[in-house]
């Protein structure tokens, strides 16, 4: 006999509005309103639909973003902002995706990103 294996999906509606802190595991995907500071916990992938709107701090491991988010994002491996997503606050991420039509207000920090000073690397001049 076949079991399915029953998959854990997290799911706020379109009209539904949350307010407090909120902590989401594995897959969770957003129409709603979230107001406050949500979280999703490791290995988990927050998804926000076009009609998704989040208006606080978001930390989260993946987070995808179709709709709008109004507060400062801290992830643990990537955020995606799509087409149709808006965001107005400041990134902390190790990977950073913006598709063409996104828009973003903010600042972004990217774990890793810098190169490293090394006291071999010459310094560079410009004379006029």
């Amino acid at each position: 006999m076949n079991y399915l294996q029953e998959t854990q999906i997290n799911m706020v509606s379109e009209g539904t509005r949350i307010e407090g802190e909120i902590t989401f595991d594995h897959v969770s995907r957003i129409h709603g309103v979230l107001i406050g500071k949500v979280r999703s916990n490791r290995g988990s992938t927050l998804i926000l639909s076009e009609t998704g709107v989040i208006e606080g701090n978001v930390e989260a491991d993946v987070l995808m973003i179709d709709g709008y988010v109004k507060g400062d994002i801290k992830t643990k491996t990537q955020v995606i902002i799509s087409k149709t997503g808006r965001v107005i606050g400041s990134i902390e991420t190790p990977s950073l995706i913006l598709e063409f039509g996104a828009y973003f207000e903010g600042e972004c920090k990217m774990d890793g990103a810098s190169p490293k000073k090394s006291k071999s690397n010459p310094t560079i001049s410009s004379e006029v």
